[in-house]
């Protein structure tokens, strides 16, 4: 009777451990006061993500002293993912080092929102040993950021290719509205493939989310979303979630 006791116990540790190994690691960089990710992203991976991936974050403070300083930043190390929700930041090289270290692997980046201007700073002064990317957004992201349109202004978001949906689209409906401001991203380098764009009144579409394949061979997805309110939007949620299965495919 021990016997299979003992052997009932090794075969569910055995189980455990493999499924675990065999979770993918999606580390989640959140440094940005704008639009409240420290909140709507954890909520969003409760829902949706924690009994299917290990989740693991870096945060930053919105302010202060330490707001270039990424708590955890040995996460990068082991993320299967990076999903970048920073705004103006510029971390320690160390850090830094870690993210470049990622991409070179060829291992998939996820951005929303300011992940576009994420690593470039304003009107700070650089602090020492710190580190700024200011080729980030056309390089990594495949964007071309521009600022962004006046607040106030519905922003309609409708699919560029209704005809040939890709798999990052299955089941998002739309067309679909958003409070959040427009970026501005056009013209997109010709490595970025628009998935779905943007209007607003009086003024010409923007690419709103796309994909790219760099010569590193990882998997980039960007949306310019990410809106406290996209986050109650089920369109949304489908988006960030067929991302990230897209991301982590072995192909």
């Amino acid at each position: 009777m021990k016997a299979i006791y003992l052997v009932s116990i090794l075969f569910v540790s055995f189980y455990f451990n493999v499924f675990a190994s065999s979770q993918k690691n999606i580390t989640f960089l959140i440094a940005e006061r704008e639009y409240n990710t420290k909140e709507t992203l954890p909520k969003f991976i409760k829902q949706h993500l924690s009994k299917n991936f290990s989740i693991k974050f870096c945060n930053a403070p919105n302010k202060g002293e330490k707001r270039n300083q990424l708590s955890n930043s040995s996460a990068i190390r082991e993320a299967d993912l990076l999903f970048i929700s920073v705004r103006r930041r510029a971390f320690k090289e160390e850090t830094m080092k870690l993210i470049r270290l990622h991409i070179l692997k060829g291992k998939p980046v996820i951005g929303i929102r300011t992940a576009s201007h994420a690593f470039e700073l304003r009107k700070e002064i650089l602090p020492d040993r710190h580190q700024e990317w200011p080729e980030w957004d056309r390089d990594v992201i495949g964007g071309n950021y521009n600022g962004h349109h006046a607040t106030g202004l519905i922003c309609n978001v409708k699919n560029t290719m209704p005809q040939a949906k890709h798999s990052i689209l299955q089941n998002v409906e739309v067309p679909f509205t958003t409070p959040a401001t427009l970026y501005r991203n056009s013209p997109l380098p010709d490595t970025s493939k628009p998935l779905l764009v943007g209007s607003v009144e009086g003024f010409p579409p923007e690419p709103v989310a796309w994909f790219r394949r760099p010569a590193s061979k990882g998997k980039i997805f960007y949306t310019s979303l990410g809106h406290m309110e996209d986050f109650e939007n089920p369109a949304f949620i489908q988006l960030l979630i067929n991302a990230i299965n897209w991301c982590l495919e072995n192909n």
